[in-house]
């Protein structure tokens, strides 16, 4: 079930509102948070460097994913409002991400 759920993200078969604010901006973001969080828990307490810089950046593959679906599925639906906008918020939310 989880490898058709991103079959379906990986093709551009999920609607693009879906997966740009359910997916990306609202689970990503969660996510992102929680990894973030976890890394200056390590940091903090004076963790190993490498186990900080692992947490923090171990949202990375789910951030590619999203931004590559939603580039997919804006293709898709190239005609509505949401496309443009959703390829140019998901390359602002990655970047985002990415430093925080």
């Amino acid at each position: 079930m989880i490898a058709r759920g991103i079959r379906s993200l990986f093709r551009g078969e999920t609607p693009l509102a879906t997966v740009f604010w359910e997916y990306a901006v609202a689970w990503g973001t969660l996510l992102n948070l929680v990894t973030t969080g976890a890394a200056l828990v390590v940091f903090v307490n004076d963790g190993p460097a490498w186990l900080g810089l692992l947490l923090h950046f171990s949202a990375l593959p789910y951030n590619a994913l999203m931004v590559f679906s939603t580039w997919r599925a804006a293709a898709r639906e190239n005609e509505t409002p949401l496309a443009g906008f959703a390829r140019a918020g998901i390359i602002v939310w990655f970047l985002i991400m990415i430093v925080f």
